[in-house]
């Protein structure tokens, strides 16, 4: 689990730089269709090989669905940052707000998660990181 997670970060990070370089030739909104189109047909074809059964977009609540809307959002921030603030300071700040925002899920349990309360403990952690992205801003 801990090696795929590893990997996960590892395309984030490369997804990243990536899209940066595609904004500086195409507007941020040309990359996340060309993004979103490279990665419907990828999805497409893994689909095709690796199950026949039709794809259903039954049973599940509407608002998971936002989740494409979150997805374009996604790529067209890192386009639109990382070649202006660079990749590291890109992904270092996006982190920390899915860090914040997990929290957040876990602790209040929002869309139907088990709640998992916030440990104080884990502050400090909160804490340092901050400070962290703070001197990398300069601030």
């Amino acid at each position: 689990m801990e090696i795929i997670l590893l990997l996960s970060g590892l395309f984030l990070g490369l997804m990243q730089s990536f899209n940066g370089q595609l904004a500086t030739y195409y507007h941020v909104f040309e990359v996340c269709f060309v993004v979103h189109v490279i990665g419907v047909l990828f999805l497409l074809l893994c689909k095709q090989l690796t199950t026949k059964e039709k794809l259903t977009f039954k049973g599940l609540p509407l608002y998971v669905y936002t989740v494409g809307l979150f997805g374009v959002g996604l790529v067209a921030i890192s386009s639109f940052c990382t070649p202006r603030i660079g990749a590291t300071l890109t992904m270092s700040l996006s982190v920390f707000g899915q860090l914040v925002m997990s929290a957040m899920v876990d602790h209040f349990g929002w869309f139907g998660k088990e709640k998992k309360v916030f440990n104080l403990k884990r502050l400090p952690a909160y804490g340092i990181i901050l400070l962290g992205l703070l001197m990398m801003v300069g601030w």
